[in-house]
């Protein structure tokens, strides 16, 4: 019971943990990643206030953040967009996908989904040229 309390504790701070760990990473202050945090697709700035990027980090009641202010957290963060609306899903909605059991894997994906049709078949044919070098072992 208490690994399972535990474990959600962990899904409902997602977003607010990887915000908090990626702005120290980045040494930034609120107020210096909150100016960095502009929508890419509209150019929209201020849609992330340092005020509501506080209290995120510090788990206290937030308005769950919309599809703008989650391009514009993930460019704050230097982070891919899927990264960020993954936490954000898991933390407000409790929507946590299991394509993956490792944050390699994750990782992986989300690189892929930026890469071209031809860059993920160069990629597949890599993984498929090692699993087969593997099992012939």
């Amino acid at each position: 019971m208490a690994a399972m309390i535990e474990a959600e504790r962990g899904v409902e701070a997602q977003l607010s943990d990887l915000v908090r760990g990626r702005r120290a990473e980045l040494r930034l202050s609120l107020r210096g990643f909150a100016a960095l945090c502009v929508d890419p697709v509209t150019g929209d700035d201020g849609l992330v206030k340092h005020s509501w990027v506080d209290r995120l980090e510090k788990r206290a009641a937030v308005t769950p953040p919309q599809l703008p202010e989650l391009r514009a957290l993930a460019a704050g963060l230097k982070l891919a967009l899927p990264v960020v609306q993954e936490a954000a899903a898991a933390q407000f909605m409790g929507i946590t996908p299991h394509y993956a059991n490792s944050g390699e894997a994750r990782a992986l994906v989300t690189y892929a989904e930026g890469m071209s049709e031809a860059e993920r078949r160069q990629l597949l044919a890599i993984v498929e040229a090692y699993d087969r070098s593997r099992t012939a072992r």
